[in-house]
């Protein structure tokens, strides 16, 4: 299918402002320009919704928690923790504000959202140790905070929702979760490294549609610093054999990604193994379409449909 019109002129003007780029790229410069466009991408929510932020101490440093509820919501809401995208390397809270406090009003949930350390800085597993943390911290504090820790869900978007399988692998015998909302996840890092052949969509896509091959190999190199790292199971969960007997599992991804088919046969293998897993690949959207909420429509009308669908999970109603 033809890519969004919407897309197509965001990629292009994207393409030009970086033809016309002659600074020397950063780190810091790359994580101040990922936070300035997804904000300037992202859709506001309609009604108010407030912001609580909690200093989680983990004995590795503090991981920042941010709460958002609807405003005039009443009672126990149901939780969502959150687990952002980024490569491991971009993205923090504030990147995510305005989508946080969105996912929020739809969902009608108490978002916790996860402000974990990020590479190069932190390597693996420093992201996956502050995942943990913050899943417990859910269970024992979010009561207190306006949340039901009976009724939590996991959502995580790219190298989120790679921590997101982390975390649903690790607490399966608890079996803590309603549902788990993968969006276009990270699940075999070894093409980026070398260790494994491109899948089809890392060719197609490789330049030119937002998250670009390269960069998907600079990632893996920072978040990785030991090729051996690729081949663990918290990384590169294709290679685990232990897939069975899982929570529900939304699993979301985009036509024009490179990460496409990577994701395709890990909800294969999941389904295989017996769990329930609704699989939707949206037609000419691109990766990070949450992002594309507040400059494309049909990203807009995704965004809308992830959410009734976690809501819908939420409420245990199944997967819609």
């Amino acid at each position: 299918m033809a890519l969004d019109p919407d897309i197509r002129i965001m990629l292009d003007r994207l393409a030009r402002e970086q033809a016309a780029q002659h600074d020397e790229v950063t780190l810091a410069g790359s994580r101040r320009s990922y936070r300035d466009q997804y904000r300037e991408m992202s859709r506001a929510s309609e009604k108010p919704v407030t912001e609580e932020i909690i200093k989680l101490a983990t004995g590795r440093g503090d991981v920042s928690l941010h709460l958002y509820r609807p405003a005039d919501a009443d009672g126990p809401l149901p939780v969502i923790l959150y687990l952002h995208g980024g490569g491991f390397v971009l993205g923090d809270a504030e990147t995510y504000a305005l989508q946080s406090a969105r996912i929020a009003l739809e969902c009608g949930a108490l978002v916790v959202f996860v402000e974990y350390r990020l590479a190069p800085e932190h390597p693996f597993p420093a992201a996956v140790e502050d995942a943990l943390a913050a899943v417990d911290w859910v269970l024992a504090g979010a009561g207190g905070h306006g949340g039901d820790p009976g009724c939590f869900a996991l959502m995580g978007d790219s190298a989120g929702a790679n921590l997101s399988i982390a975390l649903m692998r690790h607490y399966r015998q608890q079996r803590l979760f309603r549902a788990v909302c993968l969006l276009y996840p990270l699940v075999d890092a070894r093409p980026y490294l070398g260790l494994a052949a491109p899948s089809g969509s890392d060719r197609e896509f490789a330049s030119g549609y937002y998250l670009e091959f390269a960069e998907t190999e600079y990632f893996a190199k920072a978040y990785l610093p030991e090729l051996a790292m690729a081949t663990d199971t918290r990384v590169s969960p294709v290679l685990a054999k232990d897939l069975g007997d899982l929570p529900p599992v939304l699993f979301y991804a985009a036509e024009n990604d490179v990460l496409r088919d990577q994701g395709r046969a890990f909800a294969e293998q999941l389904k295989t193994a017996g769990n329930d897993v609704r699989y939707r690949c949206f037609d000419g959207l691109i990766h990070n379409f949450m992002q594309h909420a507040g400059i494309s429509k049909a990203s807009d009308a995704a965004f809308l449909e992830v959410c009734a669908a976690v809501r819908l999970a939420l409420a245990g109603k199944g997967l819609r």
